[in-house]
C-alpha cells in the first residue's frame, strides 16, 4: 500500500527495492493502492489467513507529511489484528497528541511490525509503540550497484530540496563557495516526458480500471514502468558531477550505488545524519558535513583527495 505517485526520484528508489525484494522471494502483490486509489473494501474481500499487508517506506511515519499519516492511521484502523509490516521508515514527531494517536492505533491494531531505517527512529518506536520493532536499512539498497555509462560535465552538480525538509542554507553556501569550479544545481522532481506520457496515460484510463482493475494489478505495470524511468532520471542527474554535494538521502544512497563521490548535509531534522551514522559511516566515497559553513573547505579537501587517488591509478577523471 501506498505507492508514491509523486515525481520525487528518491521515493520511486525505495518502491523500487521493495519489488525487489519481494521478487527475490517469490512473492508478488496480490493489490497495490496509492494513497489516492485505495480501497479497502476491495482489499478486505482478498484478506485470507496467509495476508499480509507491507506499508511503502521512506521518511514520512510521523507528523512532517500529514496526507501519509493519516491515510497510515486508516489502514491500521481498517485491519485490526491482520498482519501489516510497515517497510524501513524515518520517524519524525513533533506533537505529543499525534505521537498518541499513532501508538494508540497501532495498540489497537494489534498485529503491527515497524520496520526503523535509523538508530534514534529505531529507540523512539520502541519507547512509544507496541509493535514489533527492528532496525533495518532503507529498502533502496535492494536495488543493487547501479550500473552507469554517463559522463561528467561539470565540477559539482548540487541535488537540492526544495520543499520544506530543505536544509537551512545549503545552497546559499554552496552558490557563495564555488569559486573557479563549474557548478549546476538541481533538484529531482522535474518529471521526465516519458513520466508525463505515462502519468497521463494512468489519469486517462481511470473509469476503465475502476471496472476491470480493482487490484491495481494492470497499473502496477505502468507505475514499476513509472519508478524506472525516474531511477533512469536520477542516475542521469547525479553523473552530470564529478562529484555530488546533496542535502536529500536517496542522492546519498543512489550515489553509493552508483559509486559516485559525494558530500551530504543534513535536512532540517536530522534524517540523513541519523541514517549516515547508522548505516554508511564507514563509506569511503561520502563525506558527511556537520558544520555547513566548512562545507566548501571540506568539499576542496575532498577533491584534492580524490585528484590523489585518481593520478596514483593512472585515471584522468
Amino acid at each position: 500500500l501506498d505507492y508514491p505517485n509523486n515525481t520525487n526520484v528518491g521515493d520511486s528508489l525505495i518502491w523500487l527495492g521493495e519489488i525487489a525484494y519481494l521478487k527475490s522471494r517469490n512473492l508478488y502483490p496480490a493489490y497495490v493502492c496509492d494513497v489516492k486509489n485505495y480501497d479497502a473494501d476491495v482489499l478486505k474481500s482478498l484478506i485470507n489467513s496467509k495476508s499480509i499487508i507491507m506499508m511503502h517506506g521512506g521518511g514520512n511515519f510521523g507528523t512532517v507529511w500529514t496526507e501519509i499519516h493519516n491515510f497510515r492511521l486508516k489502514v491500521l484502523r481498517d485491519f485490526p489484528n491482520i498482519p501489516i509490516v510497515q517497510f524501513p521508515q524515518t520517524l519524525h514527531f513533533d506533537d505529543a497528541d499525534k505521537t498518541k494517536e499513532m501508538a494508540e492505533a497501532i495498540e489497537q491494531q494489534g498485529n503491527f511490525t515497524l520496520l526503523a531505517r535509523s538508530k534514534p527512529s529505531y529507540m523512539f518506536a520502541r519507547g512509544n509503540f507496541k509493535a514489533d520493532t527492528y532496525l533495518c536499512p532503507d529498502m533502496a539498497f535492494f536495488i543493487g550497484v547501479v550500473a552507469n555509462e554517463n559522463q561528467p560535465n561539470c565540477d559539482r552538480l548540487v541535488l537540492a530540496r526544495t520543499d520544506h525538509e530543505a536544509s537551512d542554507d545549503f545552497l546559499k553556501v554552496v552558490s557563495a563557495g564555488a569559486g573557479s569550479q563549474s557548478v549546476e544545481i538541481v533538484d529531482w522532481l522535474n518529471p521526465s516526458w516519458q513520466e508525463r506520457l505515462l502519468h497521463r496515460i494512468e489519469l486517462n484510463t481511470v473509469w476503465v480500471r475502476k471496472k476491470f482493475d480493482k487490484k491495481n494489478l494492470k497499473l502496477l505495470l505502468l507505475w514499476n514502468m513509472l519508478s524506472k524511468y525516474r531511477l533512469k532520471r536520477g542516475v542521469s542527474l547525479l553523473s552530470k558531477g564529478h562529484i555530488v554535494l546533496t542535502d536529500r538521502l536517496h542522492a546519498h544512497i543512489l550515489s553509493i550505488l552508483l559509486k559516485k563521490p559525494h558530500i551530504i548535509v543534513d535536512n532540517n531534522y536530522g534524517k540523513i545524519g541519523n541514517y549516515h551514522k547508522t548505516w554508511t559511516l564507514n563509506n569511503a566515497s561520502t563525506r558527511f558535513v556537520t558544520d555547513i559553513s566548512q562545507l566548501d573547505v571540506i568539499t576542496d579537501d575532498f577533491e584534492a583527495t580524490l585528484s590523489k587517488q585518481y593520478n596514483a591509478l593512472g585515471i584522468t577523471s
